[in-house]
């Protein structure tokens, strides 16, 4: 299934999200594809269960794009970045913002044109989103903030602890009634 909408979205990418997390992996230093490929599956935890059928595939088209190229070590393939790896991996966090605001907006482009009904079924799915973003606020923060500088780690959670105390403002407005501006 294609979902390109236009090429200002996310669904229409170079680089997959599976090809950034491997562009992550190698930017410690080369590593073998098992090798990455057990780690995916270690950190996904089942919520996802990356094959070799996926994983290697996805890193010859890295290096066909020239984002990494292969190395010989001792009679195993290795795959180490390239400058133009470490460039696109070094773009990575203009590309999930673009993700994350074009899946905001889709949502909310989704909700808006919701008939009555069908927002009255869809209660699951929004039960759904705010347990994923609980997930993220516990588990992202945590795996993000970890060996993070005091002074950098500070700040960042104290104006993620403002951003949600707005959240939970908007919240109150909504339980009493109120139309968010």
């Amino acid at each position: 299934m294609s979902l390109s909408i236009s090429s200002k979205t996310p669904l229409k990418m170079t680089v997959s999200p599976l090809q950034i997390l491997l562009l992550i992996q190698l930017e410690s230093g080369p590593k073998y594809g098992y090798e990455m490929l057990v780690s995916l599956k270690e950190d996904f935890e089942g919520a996802w269960e990356p094959r070799t059928g996926t994983v290697y595939p996805a890193l010859k088209s890295l290096e066909r794009k020239g984002l990494v190229e292969t190395i010989e070590k001792e009679g195993t393939s290795f795959y180490r970045i390239t400058p133009d790896g470490r460039e696109a991996y070094d773009n990575m966090q203009e590309l999930i913002m673009t993700m994350l605001g074009f899946s905001v907006r889709y949502l909310s482009v989704l909700f808006k044109w919701m008939s009555t009904e069908k927002k009255q079924n869809a209660l699951l799915l929004m039960k759904g989103i705010a347990e994923k973003d609980q997930l993220l606020a516990s588990r992202v923060l945590s795996d993000f903030t970890q060996n993070m500088d005091k002074e950098l780690r500070e700040p960042f959670l104290q104006n993620f602890k403002k951003i949600t105390t707005q959240r939970l403002n908007v919240i109150e407005k909504l339980l009493r009634g109120e139309k968010e501006e």
